[in-house]
């Protein structure tokens, strides 16, 4: 099989991302034999019951964040904790975490073989089967967790729930469902209640489940889908927590709990929609402690663990005055206008300092980009606007970005740039925002990543 003649890990990531040009999306219950066959080809070693307990979580936007800050709980309450999540911004092996720390190459290539190996055995049984970019992941990810014998695995779904390759597991301990919003609607459905139809699909009869109670549209979906499985709902809404004080580096935060008493909480960004990620997680963990066996979640764990988590790009200061964030759908681009608007460091760059505020935009075309450049040109304290062009086929046309910017673009607007080289539109708006002024980056977490290893490149130069 050729995929044993790949010698390095570099090979075996561009064998990966060649994949989608060779698989098709298969039926669910053909990839649940093949999980089947691992299960009982193994011996039992890369089983269900071996990958620790499961907390599956999907949603629109934050079920990453919510993963980052679940996992940053348990690792401080002493858990061996495994965590599966997409996209990835600069290395696939980011997707793998154990105890916060990413695969190593060397047992990402382990992983690799091994599925390799799996591929070309059952083969002989089912010939026509070939895994998918995203399900050669997930199975990876169950040679790694189960290999590393984590105590519990966060599993982050890839698109929707109902269909996605996550939702072949069977026994999760507890499910979260993140904010809904109208994103992959292509796939998913065109309204919010045909998305949460999706996205609930992950529920499973009698497991708890926590939800972001935000949309009632969505929470009815949820509600009435967790009332026929006899799930319990733990419903996390704006009146379960509230922000005390926004500062320059961090959020002052406290949560409405009936069991315990945090006190002054914090979470270590300006991003004012993490609070809401932490609070869901915060309730998870509470479940987790008084419905699951997890008597070693305290308090100072999970103020612990809440104050500890680092998720990269979400309003991320990667330079001074630098920010870049991964919103890249209507909601993700409100919450960022949102926390520019409310945050002082923000919104003071123009209006006390007269310093350039640059903005740096570029989306994948099957997003809904009309909204979202709206929303960008109505904020106050940006006074340019960089376009560039995501590469490959997926990236929006740099000419229709430019003509939706033309007309939304307000009074305070001083000049809209477009540049067909991210690294070039990154050095323009560089120079623009330089001595004190202010650059965010925004749009697609493919341009987040592309930013962040151009950075990190720049460092290492």
């Amino acid at each position: 099989m050729v995929e044993r003649q790949i010698k390095n890990y570099a090979a075996a990531e561009q064998f990966l991302e060649e994949v989608p040009k060779f698989a098709k999306k298969n039926p669910l219950e053909d990839t649940r034999k093949f999980y089947m066959y691992i299960q009982n080809c193994s011996g039992g070693k890369y089983c269900e019951e071996r990958l620790g307990k499961i907390i599956h979580v999907a949603g629109t936007n934050g079920k990453g964040s919510v993963c980052a800050y679940l996992q940053s709980i348990c690792k401080e309450s002493g858990y061996r904790t495994g965590m599966f999540t997409s996209p990835h911004l600069m290395t696939t092996r980011e997707r793998f975490c154990v105890d916060g720390n990413i695969l190593s190459e060397e047992e990402f290539l382990n992983a690799f073989y091994w599925l390799s190996d799996q591929i070309t055995t059952y083969h002989a049984i089912a010939p026509e089967y070939n895994p998918t970019y995203f399900e050669r992941l997930f199975f990876m990810g169950i040679y790694v967790f189960a290999k590393a014998q984590v105590d519990v695995l966060l599993l982050e779904t890839g698109l929707g729930g109902r269909l996605d390759t996550t939702n072949i597991i069977k026994n999760p301990i507890l499910t979260i469902i993140t904010e809904i919003g109208l994103d992959h609607m292509e796939y998913l459905g065109d309204t919010i209640d045909k998305i949460a139809a999706e996205k609930a699909g992950i529920l499973k009869a009698g497991v708890p489940v926590i939800f972001s109670d935000r949309k009632k549209a969505a929470s009815a979906v949820l509600c009435e889908k967790a009332q026929k499985l006899s799930c319990k709902c733990h419903a996390v809404s704006e009146k379960d927590y509230k922000i005390n004080e926004i500062q320059k580096k961090f959020i002052d935060f406290s949560v409405v709990s009936r069991y315990y008493d945090y006190g002054r909480l914090i979470v270590d960004t300006t991003a004012v929609y993490q609070v809401e990620n932490a609070a869901i997680a915060i309730r998870a963990a509470e479940v987790l402690k008084r419905d699951c066996g997890f008597e070693t979640i305290t308090i100072k764990s999970i103020k612990n663990g809440i104050r500890k988590m680092h998720w990269a790009c979400r309003m991320e200061e990667v330079l001074s005055g630098v920010y870049i964030d991964g919103a890249h759908n209507e909601d993700g681009i409100a919450a960022f206008v949102q926390s520019l608007k409310v945050t002082p460091i923000f919104t003071d760059t123009k209006h006390q300092f007269d310093k350039r505020c640059v903005l740096i935009f570029s989306v994948v075309r099957d997003k809904q980009y009309n909204k979202m450049i709206e929303m960008l040109c109505e904020l106050p304290m940006v006074t340019d606007f960089v376009i560039t062009h995501i590469p490959g086929e997926r990236g929006a046309k740099l000419a229709e970005l430019r003509s939706i910017f033309d007309r939304y673009a307000g009074k305070n607007t001083q000049g809209i740039y477009t540049y067909e080289k991210i690294e070039d539109a990154v050095a323009f708006g560089l120079s623009v925002g330089k001595d004190g002024g202010r650059v965010y980056i925004v749009g697609s977490l493919y341009l987040a990543g592309i930013v962040e290893k151009f950075f990190a490149n720049s460092r290492m130069a």
